[in-house]
């Protein structure tokens, strides 16, 4: 139980609900007890007692205010009840003491009268702030009282009144006045209490939504060929902790179902070598003819499928790369080996580099099929007399450009996909260009094509050049 009220600290209506409660009753408090509790309020005492009540409240928080805030308090001859006392009491009189500031009208007679005088000096002598001394004397007077309040720790406040004959009397007007100016302040503070609400929810709100496209760009980047992969749960709302568990779930059924898919096909492959390399074996013991050579061409075309296939799963259980290589000797020593091919299709076949040398982190026979492929896939589409340029930059960029057709409004980005080939593609299996951007993301880098300026297409394999993997 505890441990579930524990975990609700990441939820964001949790925190809403928290901080609201917080926010408002540090609002009524400050906005509406309070106020009301100053209220001046009639109540059944005389009104002498009433008055004597009302100055030593007065008093009482002018010198708490006049000893943490000496500077921001005004004096005490200003405060109203003090002046209506005045007014109406000639011969009253006040001494009011903080530490060694004095303030009123009159002279410390009670407080000599009382030997306060003397207990002041013993408490200094004592120098103890734990030690306090409170003393409150009535002087009762025919019709009132006189009144002395001392309080001493490490500082004295002390005050005395004397001559207070006449009280003052709040009436109703002054009641409701003071009523009516409160609930007009009282609104404008709940406006600003309402106020403080709604930036701490936008508040709250914008860091669980950048939290939200936290989440969403990691599930963006997630790889549709590695699935082991997981958003993660931590620092993420309650409230959206489910819905990224049933994402993470499902990734799980997707990468369970490649998996099946893919040793579905690897064990067909598997399975379809023998029969085929039997089959052949038969067709070269049939008579010569047409009719031979048409089912040979058509086994061997059957046996690249398997293989490609066989290679297309073997690069996709790979997870890492070990080892480095030169990407210029594979580029030069795969331009080389498909020379006679260029030549008998009378296709010209360059190749240049940014640098003579270009060492990466790779598989250098992963790296040479890539590379063959895109070079035989751009000699077949190559008109005769034309040229097939192989250029390698310093980035680790791999460029193989033709001057054929071109690939037209074609979605370029499906051409690396399995089994999807170009409109004007008369033969293959659109395996090729799969087996090119499978080795090409197991390096860490990524393959495009596009239309090449001036006709023909373009084709790109840009390896990672950084150190290791």
């Amino acid at each position: 139980m505890l441990r579930r009220i524990w975990s609700w600290r990441r939820s964001m209506f949790a925190q809403m609900a928290l901080l609201t409660m917080l926010f408002l009753g540090w609002g009524l408090y400050v906005f509406v007890f309070r106020p009301i509790a100053d209220l001046p309020i009639a109540t059944e005492r005389s009104p002498a007692q009433t008055t004597e009540d009302r100055l030593r409240s007065v008093l009482h928080r002018f010198m708490v205010a006049k000893r943490d805030k000496p500077a921001e308090t005004p004096d005490i001859d200003e405060d109203p009840l003090i002046r209506a006392i005045e007014a109406r009491n000639p011969g009253f009189r006040l001494y009011v003491r903080v530490g060694d500031r004095a303030f009123g009208n009159g002279p410390p007679v009670l407080f000599r009268q009382f030997g306060l005088d003397r207990l002041e000096r013993v408490q200094r002598e004592l120098a103890d702030p734990a030690i306090c001394s409170q003393v409150n004397k009535v002087v009762p007077r025919a019709g009132y009282d006189d009144y002395a309040d001392f309080y001493m720790c490490d500082r004295l406040s002390y005050f005395e009144y004397r001559g207070l004959r006449r009280p003052v009397v709040l009436n109703q007007p002054e009641v409701l006045g003071a009523k009516s100016k409160w609930f007009s302040a009282f609104s404008g503070n709940f406006l600003l209490a309402a106020g403080g609400v709604f930036l701490i929810f936008a508040l709250i709100f914008t860091l669980h939504m950048l939290s939200i496209r936290r989440i969403a760009r990691l599930a963006r980047s997630i790889d549709p060929q590695r699935l082991d992969a997981k958003l993660p749960e931590k620092g993420v709302a309650t409230e959206i902790v489910p819905l990224v568990r049933a994402v993470n779930h499902l990734i799980g059924q997707v990468e369970a179902s490649q998996r099946r898919a893919t040793f579905f096909l690897s064990a067909a492959a598997h399975e379809m070598r023998t029969p085929l390399t039997v089959l052949r074996t038969r067709l070269e013991l049939m008579e010569e003819g047409a009719q031979k050579d048409k089912l040979i061409g058509d086994v061997r075309r059957l046996t690249r499928l398997v293989d490609q296939l066989l290679t297309l799963m073997s690069i996709g259980n790979r997870r890492d790369i070990t080892g480095f290589t030169d990407l210029v000797a594979v580029g030069r020593k795969v331009v080389a080996d498909l020379a006679v091919l260029a030549a008998r299709n009378e296709v010209t076949l360059a190749f240049d580099a940014a640098s003579p040398m270009l060492e990466i982190a790779g598989d250098a026979a992963l790296i040479r099929s890539a590379i063959s492929n895109l070079v035989d896939n751009a000699i077949s589409f190559a008109p005769p007399g034309t040229r097939v340029e192989v250029r390698i930059e310093g980035d680790g960029c791999v460029s193989v450009r033709d001057h054929g057709p071109g690939l037209g409004d074609v979605d370029t980005e499906s051409l690396f996909e399995p089994f999807v080939r170009p409109v004007s593609n008369r033969r293959g299996y659109g395996l090729g260009l799969a087996i090119v951007q499978a080795i090409v993301r197991l390096h860490g880098g990524h393959a495009a094509a596009a239309n090449a300026p001036g006709g023909g297409a373009v084709f790109t394999a840009t390896f990672s050049t950084q150190p290791a993997f």
